[in-house]
């Protein structure tokens, strides 16, 4: 499979993911059969708009784009905001009430996590 395929794959599963929750890099890939790396390509090369790009975040809820651009981290931290998101005080999401797959939450139709 190409990049462009990954990437399909990945946009499907990123746009399944509802507002307000978040999954990991490595769940993403793992869902997709891509690595963690090729998901953060995936989401650089995400179209505003058509992939909510901001719902992928660090395994431990870290916004990694922040090392790309705090910029961007700031955006990512606004847009998950205005789903519902909570943040740690560390600056994380908390991951326990927001991952699919994590706690109460439901999973996604067809997905498993374990």
């Amino acid at each position: 499979m190409d990049d462009r395929q990954y990437f399909q794959s990945i946009f499907e599963i990123v746009r399944a993911i509802p507002p307000g929750r978040v999954m990991s890099y490595g769940q993403v890939g793992a869902e997709a059969g891509a690595s963690a790396r090729v998901v953060g390509w995936a989401m650089a090369n995400a179209l505003e708009g058509e992939v909510p790009w901001q719902r992928v975040v660090g395994a431990d809820g870290y916004l990694r784009i922040g090392r790309r651009s705090v910029a961007l981290m700031d955006v990512q931290r606004q847009l998950l905001e205005r789903e519902g998101v909570k943040f740690r005080e560390n600056g994380c999401v908390d991951m326990a009430c927001h991952q699919v797959g994590a706690g109460q939450n439901a999973e996604l139709p067809g997905m498993t996590f374990e």
